[in-house]
């Protein structure tokens, strides 16, 4: 059936993202005297420690999965160093088995990258933090670690992989908790984890892209963005290393939903009658091609999917303009229903955000359940917040510019 009819899920327009780039400037003097070399006087960071971070777990045997890890990968020498000044974020050897790693053995067989990468994520340098250095503020601070992932392109700085610890509802870092803070050593403090805090491997793009479960977000992410290029682009964010975002992303059987009742009302407004109406709209809405029929563009409009994407990505406005630039796990979100800013309000500054409901469950993973509820309703007409909330049946999914929550409904801006 050719659609010629226009009509729109949701009324709201949003226009252009506006993303705030950050440049780095380098500043050299010429024809200036070279200083005098001076002599390092290092400072010991616990003056009544007596070992270092590195000889703490060589002789505390319930950290001997780290240290293996440690001396396979080559760290141990910082941690050992004296003259360093760290905060570890550690595992013991209950939290590699929490983390499905159970003994040592399956620790030494891992590759030294993989290794690797865990014992540097862990490690943030140049800094000691005790808990107590932690803020509370939401929704956490962002420390860089060890870990790098090369140099951005055109230019000499490296990416450092970031951490988030945070003193909300707890002590966490990114979504573990602490489980033991501030053991104090001569080179720096460490925090003993319930688990690994494993380093991210993909940005958000390929992370949500490439889960089967997730084809319908991709395909209206390429219909919001007609006519967009660069910063402007979803598709660009969510492949753009150094951004830091939260995003919500419906899985498909809830865009089936919003979509198949969408098309129905659509049809049924033609004068089809309800049974033929439905089977149509079921069938419509049974591919993600859906977004990408030119027959359907007059439902599925790109300025009113790009709305209900923008709705989907939390934002902030520290910088003095709303920008996706928050990143947000599931420990750090009020305990108490709040309202949190979106890209919305980047055009619609007054808009009150999405709904967010969390609530402690469990001592143990998850820890959390979270709901989101929007402000618009469908069929459209009811009462703002009226709705059914999304439930996260997946959260905290980390990547290297963001983490994203697996939601179980599209939620409507208005």
């Amino acid at each position: 059936m050719k659609i010629m009819k226009h009509t729109n899920i949701c009324s709201l327009r949003f226009g252009n993202l506006m993303l705030a780039a950050m440049m780095i400037a380098f500043v050299s003097s010429c024809n200036k005297s070279l200083p005098q070399p001076q002599p390092i006087n290092y400072t010991t960071a616990n003056p009544g420690a007596t070992q270092t971070i590195g000889q703490g777990i060589t002789s505390d045997t319930s950290f001997s999965f780290y240290l293996a890890a440690a001396t396979k990968s080559g760290m141990i020498s910082l941690l050992s160093n004296p003259n360093s000044v760290i905060t570890v974020f550690a595992p013991d050897n209950n939290a590699f088995r929490n983390s499905g790693i159970p003994s040592l053995a399956v620790v030494n067989s891992l590759p030294v990258a993989t290794l690797g990468g865990i014992v540097q994520y862990s490690i943030v340098p140049g800094i000691q933090y005790s808990k107590s250095g932690i803020n509370s503020a939401f929704p956490n601070m962002q420390l860089p670690t060890s870990l790098n992932i090369g140099t951005l392109p055109g230019t000499p700085v490296k990416l450092e992989m970031t951490t988030f610890p945070s003193t909300v509802n707890g002590f966490w870092i990114n979504n573990i908790p602490v489980v033991s803070p501030d053991i104090a050593y001569i080179n720096g403090v460490l925090h003993k984890t319930a688990a690994i805090v494993a380093p991210p491997t993909k940005v958000l793009k390929d992370a949500i892209y490439s889960d089967p479960n997730l084809s319908y977000f991709k395909a209206a992410i390429a219909r919001g963005d007609s006519g967009q290029t660069g910063l402007n682009s979803f598709d660009f964010l969510l492949g753009y290393a150094v951004t830091n975002m939260t995003v919500l992303v419906p899985n498909n059987a809830a865009f089936q939903q919003l979509i198949t009742g969408s098309v129905f009302a659509y049809l049924s407004g033609l004068g089809l009658d309800s049974t033929t109406a439905m089977t149509q709209a079921i069938n419509i809405a049974s591919s993600p091609a859906v977004f990408s029929n030119p027959d359907l563009f007059s439902v599925l409009t790109a300025s009113t999917v790009r709305g209900i994407l923008a709705y989907h990505l939390l934002a902030s406005n520290s910088s003095g303009a709303y920008q996706p630039s928050i990143r947000v796990f599931s420990n750090n979100f009020a305990l108490t229903p709040t309202f949190y800013p979106t890209m919305v309000n980047s055009s619609v500054s007054i808009h009150p955000g999405i709904l967010v409901s969390s609530a402690m469950v469990s001592p143990s993973f998850p820890f959390f359940k979270v709901t989101f509820t929007g402000m618009g309703t469908f069929p459209p007409g009811g009462q703002p917040y009226s709705g059914a909330p999304a439930n996260a049946v997946s959260m905290n999914n980390t990547a290297v510019n963001g983490v994203y929550y697996v939601i179980d409904k599209v939620l409507l801006p208005q």
